[in-house]
């Protein structure tokens, strides 16, 4: 896939485990947190439902929400997990990458799928996550355990003391 990263089913494929424990936590709450880049260069934070579905990590928000306006002009994002415990047993995990609107095909297969009935899809701004990088970091023992994945680095764990 194009724009500088691989979908949610080209990472799943590349490295089903990791792809599952990431998906977990961020589906673990209704809402993570997406970081977008204002105009200005600096970074917005916005919460955000976050759902995985159709080989799709997709990013729906209002039309002319600030954050839609983000991506459309520049489309770096990063997505956060929601903390549940401060000993993070399952892990903290963050996807970065790029978002690329969604095609016709794709609005569709979106709405036809949504939780609840979307009534005006014209006030919807949808996009496709693309992943660039995704991250998985957890505490085992007296060790930061910290999993990455990357489309031209493969899945790499690195322990830290």
């Amino acid at each position: 896939m194009g724009g500088g990263g691989i979908g949610w089913d080209g990472f799943e494929h590349a490295a089903p485990d990791l792809a599952a424990r990431v998906r977990a936590r961020l589906e673990s709450h209704r809402h993570g947190v997406l970081a977008t880049v204002r105009a200005d260069g600096s970074p917005r934070l916005s919460g955000l439902e976050l759902p995985i579905r159709s080989g799709h990590l997709w990013l729906a928000m209002m039309t002319g929400s600030r954050k839609a306006d983000d991506l459309l002009r520049d489309p770096r994002f990063a997505v956060h997990s929601a903390p549940d415990a401060e000993d993070l047993p399952d892990g903290d995990a963050s996807v970065n990458g790029v978002a690329a609107p969604a095609a016709p095909e794709e609005r569709a297969e979106f709405i036809a799928g949504h939780r609840f009935p979307i009534e005006d899809p014209s006030d919807m701004a949808l996009f496709v996550g693309l992943i660039r990088r995704a991250v998985l970091a957890r505490v085992e023992g007296d060790e930061m355990v910290i999993e990455s994945w990357t489309p031209a680095g493969g899945h790499v764990t690195r322990r830290r003391r």
